[in-house]
C-alpha cells in the first residue's frame, strides 16, 4: 500500500564546515541536513530532494558509512534520529514495531524487560540504529540458528523519493501474500527508499546458555568437529572458527532449557575430543561476552588495511581460510580470518602489503568455489579502483530497472551499490 505525503516543503539546514566534515561519506561532504520527525516528513523531504535533484544519503547512527562504493555525489543527509520510538510491542505475539532510528541497544533493552530479545547480533557500535543494521543486512554468529535480518523482518514502512509512504508485511508473523517486498529493502544500503519503520519477530530469552571453546592443531580438524555437530540433532546458536597459537579454536554457543543444554555440552565435547581437540573448555559469562563481541566485530584491521567478507559453501570453509593465507603470503600481507563454520561466512583482515592483487586473486578464487567476496573496509584510494561488491550478476539489468523505477531521479546514495547503481 502506498500513501501520498502532504506536499508542504521542509526547511533543509545548511551545514557549517565542521558538520560537513562529520557527515562526509568517503570524502564527499554534504551541504544540507534534515531530520524528519515523522515518516510523512521523511517522504516530503525525499520528494523535495527529488524535485531539486539533491543527492541524498539516509543516515542512522553513522556507524556503517564505510560500506559500499564511493558515492558519485552527496548534497543532503536525511537523518532518522527522530524516528526512534517503539510504535507497537506485543510480547504475547512475539512482535515489535519500531522507528528505524531507534538505537539497537535500546531496542534490546526494551525487549529484555519482557525477557525477550531480537536474535540479530551484528557488530553494533554505540549509536548503531536498527534501520542502519537492516539497510546493511548486518548479521553476526547467531545467524547460524536464527537467520539474518531477512528472516526476522516481517513488516516495513519506507519513504519514497516520489513523496509516498509504502508498507509491506505487517505485525503478525504469517502475513505475506504475493511478493515479499520486505526483503527488497534489507541490504539495499538506502538506495531504493528510506526505511522509516520496521516490524520484527522476536524470541524469548533462553533459560540457560553456554560457550564452549575447543582447541585444535589446525582448522581442518576444528571444522570436522563443527561439521559433525551440524549433521547431528544438536542446535547450536553459533559455531565459529578463529586462529589459535599454532592452530585453531572452535567456539560454540549453545542455548535452551537447562537439562537439554547439559546434554548438548556433553555431546559437543565428545565430538570435539574425537576430532582431535587438545582441550575443550566451558567459558564463563564475562569472558564469553568478550569473546563473542570479538567475533562479531571481526578481526582488527591494520592501518591502511582491508576487511573482506567472503561467503562460500560450508564445505569450502577450510579451503577459504587457506586461500586467504596463501594470497596474503604471495603479496607480503598479514592476514587474520574468522569463519562461520556453519554459515560459510568468513571475515578476513589484510594489511602490510599489496592489497589490490590479493583482493583480485581471492575474488576470482571464491567465484570458482561458488562463493563471493565483498570488501567491507579499505582505503578510499583503493576503493576507487574496483567495485567493492564484485562482478555484476546475471540479473543486474533487473536491478537497474528496479532502481530506476523506485528512484527515478537517482538521488538515493548514487553510485554506492553493486554496479555503482
Amino acid at each position: 500500500m502506498t500513501l501520498e505525503a502532504r506536499s508542504e516543503t521542509l526547511a533543509f539546514t545548511a551545514l557549517h564546515d565542521k558538520a560537513r566534515e562529520q557527515l562526509a561519506v568517503d570524502g564527499l561532504k554534504p551541504r544540507l541536513f534534515v531530520a524528519p520527525a515523522t515518516p510523512e516528513e521523511a517522504a516530503r523531504a525525499l520528494a523535495q530532494a527529488h524535485a531539486e535533484r539533491l543527492a541524498t544519503s539516509v543516515r542512522g547512527g553513522g556507524t556503517r558509512l564505510g560500506l559500499g562504493n564511493p558515492p558519485r555525489a552527496l548534497d543532503l543527509v536525511l537523518s532518522t534520529e527522530k524516528l526512534n520510538r517503539v510504535i507497537a510491542y506485543e510480547p504475547a505475539d512475539l512482535t515489535i514495531t519500531v522507528g528505524a532510528g531507534i538505537a539497537f541497544a535500546e531496542l534490546q533493552r526494551v525487549l529484555g524487560e519482557r525477557n525477550q530479545f531480537l536474535p540479530l547480533d551484528p557488530a553494533a557500535a554505540p549509536g548503531s540504529t536498527i534501520g542502519g543494521i537492516v539497510a546493511a543486512n548486518a548479521s553476526g554468529p547467531f545467524r547460524l540458528r536464527y537467520g539474518s535480518a531477512r528472516d526476522l523482518v516481517i513488516g516495513t514502512q519506507v519513504a519514497n523519493p516520489t513523496g509516498g509512504l509504502a508498507r509491506a508485511g505487517g505485525r503478525v508473523v504469517k502475513n505475506v501474500t504475493g511478493y515479499d517486498l520486505n526483503k527488497l529493502y534489507v541490504g539495499s544500503l538506502g538506495t531504493l527508499a528510506a526505511i522509516t519503520e520496521l516490524t520484527f519477530k522476536v524470541t524469548p530469552k533462553p533459560e540457560a546458555e553456554a560457550t564452549l571453546v575447543a582447541r585444535f592443531g589446525d582448522a581442518a580438524a576444528a571444522h570436522a568437529a563443527a561439521y559433525r555437530t551440524l549433521r547431528s540433532p544438536l542446535t547450536p546458536s553459533a559455531l565459529e572458527l578463529m586462529p589459535d597459537e599454532g592452530g585453531a579454536r572452535l567456539v560454540a554457543h549453545l542455548a535452551g532449557f537447562a537439562r537439554p543444554l547439559a546434554r548438548m555440552l556433553d555431546d559437543l565435547t565428545r565430538f570435539a575430543t574425537e576430532a582431535g581437540a587438545s582441550a575443550v573448555d566451558r567459558v564463563e559469562a564475562g569472558e564469553a561476552e568478550r569473546l563473542w563481541r570479538q567475533l562479531r566485530d571481526g578481526p582488527a584491521v591494520p592501518e591502511g588495511g582491508a576487511r573482506l567478507k567472503i561467503a562460500v559453501p560450508i564445505s569450502q570453509v577450510v579451503w577459504a581460510i587457506g586461500a586467504v593465507e596463501a594470497a596474503a603470503k604471495a603479496n607480503g600481507l598479514t592476514a587474520t580470518t574468522y569463519a562461520g563454520a556453519g554459515t560459510g561466512v568468513l571475515r578476513a583482515s589484510l594489511g602490510g602489503g599489496e592489497l589490490l592483487p590479493a583482493i583480485r586473486r581471492l575474488r576470482a578464487e571464491a567465484g570458482e568455489h561458488l562463493g563471493s567476496l565483498v570488501v567491507e573496509q579499505c582505503p578510499l584510494a583503493l576503493k576507487q579502483q574496483f567495485d567493492v561488491f564484485g562482478d555484476l550478476p546475471d540479473n543486474f539489468e533487473v536491478m537497474r530497472r528496479l532502481k530506476n523505477q523506485m528512484d527515478p531521479g537517482g538521488i538515493l546514495n548514487p553510485g554506492r551499490f553493486l554496479g555503482r547503481l
